[in-house]
């Protein structure tokens, strides 16, 4: 069994318990520019509360098309200390969302934002090396495989879509050689694409902080939002401050929730994640040493990667849901299902049972009821623009939602503010106490099925009901049944 050895954090205040391995290395190599709370009244032409990937993409967006911008950016804990230096580091596309955004936006538009997403990968590379970022960036590519049969025709659905539209993105790979190129007899077979890469996370947030700050963006850490005035000019006032702006942008993902007008739009979930130490001789052995990322096709979506230093990041995603979407610090700390997480990956790599692991951490997720996020303004403020919802796969989305989220904020039209993303969404989930109580039978639900799946049974009727009804997350391969399934 996988030995494991607890990490101590380096928290950067009393607040926050424990950091992610990537986080914790991202600050030890280099903790950034200093930068206070925000105190007393300040004004702003954009304030960006979130200051993550998609906060901090925004205001360089909107930077670099207007430099005499005085843009704000608010955040509650540190930049990155959120989903954005907590995730795994895949910097993937929309690829595998190809049915769900056609369905959604049409045709065209489904096939275009697919095609620009293919792009970002390299985009966001050539933008970090321009700026001087290193940021670990591996053109690996990316596996999405079948670990049991059942999941083999979900795969052999999204190429056939693919087909009928003209996308050539994935290659199809036969057992032997997926089992060949991943190293794991559990993949039965699996699709390859190119154009993924992966990124150690925290040090993406933190060099997005660095440049933002270099165009003159003025970030404000460790100051909370606590309420948003919608009446009038926006405004919204903090733990310590306040700031008025022509245009309030909202880049809370997973925390959107805690805001009544997505408490039935997006759900809050955890995502669970352990870090093994360095082993590259064993990374060589299994033929993953050279950057390698993978991810199976399952709701509860197992996502695995390699580091430049040898080390194999495994995550899992949906094992924990927020009650009435009070994130809090629910989903901070150490991971509580290390145990679990260790099985399932040696599950896919039993040479790997002598390895120790040297940190665990979990953190929030966004979910919708697409898997794809969505942007607009609020129907009382058209000054108040929201960005949120990408459902376990923002890393590389975020950088086209920072491209959205600027064109609404600046009142421009072009592309991005007409996207098909940008949309009122709807109240999909049911209110509480029948959410939570409703999401956890469904969550036990997708468990069951995929148990009874992963061991070649059918699953009952009751549980494959019931893990319909699950919203779409980085596994999933097609439209939800709230997309027309």
């Amino acid at each position: 069994m996988l030995k494991v050895r607890r990490t101590t954090a380096q928290a950067m205040d009393g607040d926050w318990a424990m950091r992610s391995f990537w986080l914790e290395e991202a600050l030890e190599a280099d903790a950034g520019m200093e930068v206070s709370a925000l105190s007393g009244l300040t004004r702003a032409d954009v304030c960006i509360v979130g200051g993550g990937y998609t906060g901090l993409w925004t205001a360089i967006h909107i930077k670099s098309r207007h430099p005499s911008a005085d843009v704000v950016v608010v955040e509650a804990d540190i930049c990155g200390g959120g989903a954005s230096g907590r995730n795994n580091g895949h910097l993937t596309n929309w690829a595998s969302k190809l049915t769900t955004l056609v369905s959604l936006c049409g045709r065209e538009e489904g096939i275009r934002l697919v095609n620009v997403s293919l792009t970002i990968g390299s985009e966001v590379r050539a933008f970090l090396d321009l700026h001087g970022v290193n940021a670990q960036i591996m053109h690996t590519g990316s596996f999405l495989t079948a670990t049991n049969t059942f999941q083999l025709r979900s795969l052999e659905k999204m190429l056939e879509t693919h087909d009928e539209l003209g996308i050539r993105v994935y290659e199809q790979l036969s057992q032997e050689e997926v089992v060949r190129r991943t190293g794991s007899t559990r993949n039965l077979a699996g699709l390859y694409q190119p154009y993924v890469m992966t990124v150690q996370p925290a040090l993406l947030a933190r060099g997005l902080r660095r440049i933002a700050l270099g165009l003159g963006v003025r970030i404000y850490e460790r100051t909370r939002m606590t309420s948003l005035n919608r009446e009038g000019k926006p405004s919204i006032t903090t733990t310590s401050g306040t700031v008025t702006a022509d245009s309030v942008v909202l880049a809370l993902d997973a925390w959107a929730s805690e805001l009544p007008e997505f408490r039935r739009t997006v759900l809050a979930l955890g995502a669970d994640s352990i870090m093994t130490e360095p082993i590259p001789e064993l990374l060589r052995e299994l033929r993953i040493h050279e950057g390698f990322a993978m991810t199976d096709a399952r709701t509860l979506v197992n996502v695995l990667r390699t580091t430049v230093a040898g080390r194999l990041n495994f995550g899992k995603g949906g094992r924990d849901m927020a009650f009435a979407g009070r994130v809090g610090d629910r989903f901070d700390g150490r991971s509580l299902i290390e145990s679990d997480l260790t099985k399932e990956l040696i599950s896919f790599y039993p040479q790997l049972a002598d390895a120790r692991i040297v940190s665990s951490w979990r953190g929030p997720v966004s979910r919708t009821d697409t898997g794809l996020p969505f942007f607009g303004s609020l129907p009382k403020n058209r000054g108040i623009f929201f960005g949120h919802g990408y459902s376990g796969n923002g890393v590389g989305p975020s950088y086209i939602g920072g491209k959205i989220l600027a064109s609404l904020a600046l009142r421009q039209t072009d592309e991005w503010s007409t996207s098909g993303l940008v949309r009122t969404p709807k109240n999909t989930f049911p209110r509480e106490p029948i959410r939570y109580i409703g999401g956890c039978m469904v969550k036990a639900a997708v468990a069951t099925k995929e148990r009874a799946e992963d061991q070649g049974r059918r699953p009952s009727l009751m549980a494959r009901s019931l893990a319909s009804l699950a919203p779409s997350g980085p596994g999933s391969t097609g439209k939800s049944r709230r997309a027309g399934k």
